[in-house]
């Protein structure tokens, strides 16, 4: 059993946060690890941002913060999202960096769901799918049109593509909808 909740397992308050990648897990405070954190990004009230939070130990398992007793995340402000990315402690590849910045800086909408291929190390597993947010309106319109078969998910482990499931179909158009109104609206206050 773990003398710590990891950040994979911090969900609250489910009204507004939503987890989407843990970036960092700094393990369990120990003498030699006096301050493991975690960093990770995802939704706050669907907004895309980097929270952060210390891990915890034996004595203290739920970490900080925390809220009514449950684990939860503090969302940097977006001023610190570069620097912290990029800090030592972290040592991030420059593809990582990338990855979470075209998701806070919502270049990229990135969606979940399982490899279907019973042949694949990673078979009913998570697999990550990205759209560009400029071509959502693209992808939404194929939607309304009910060309799914024009729409695949690819999973680079085993090469394996397919069209979306009823269920993926659901959460997919109700991913894309939320993220094309936030595009939208982002756009027209740029201008």
């Amino acid at each position: 059993m773990d003398s710590y909740i990891k950040p994979v397992d911090v969900h609250a308050p489910k009204r507004l946060w939503t987890l989407v990648h843990v970036l960092f897990d700094g393990g369990e405070a120990t003498a030699t690890n006096p301050s493991p954190s975690s960093l990770a990004i995802g939704r706050w009230d669907n907004e895309p941002v980097l929270a952060m939070r210390w891990n915890g130990n034996e004595e203290n398992p739920i970490g900080n913060p925390q809220s009514r007793g449950l684990p939860t995340w503090f969302i940097v402000p977006e001023q610190h999202w570069k620097q912290i990315l990029q800090t030592e402690p972290y040592k991030f590849s420059d593809d990582k960096i990338t990855f979470a910045l075209n998701f806070l800086e919502s270049k990229r909408v990135y969606f979940f769901t399982h490899c279907p291929n019973p042949a694949c190390r990673d078979y009913k597993k998570l697999v990550l799918c990205s759209y560009r947010t400029n071509e959502l309106g693209e992808v939404l319109d194929k939607i309304e049109r009910n060309e799914w078969s024009t729409l695949h998910f690819y999973h680079i482990i085993c090469s394996f593509d397919w069209e979306p499931s009823q269920q993926d179909k659901s959460d997919l158009t109700a991913t894309l909808k939320a993220a094309w109104e936030n595009y939208r609206l982002r756009s027209d206050e740029r201008r």
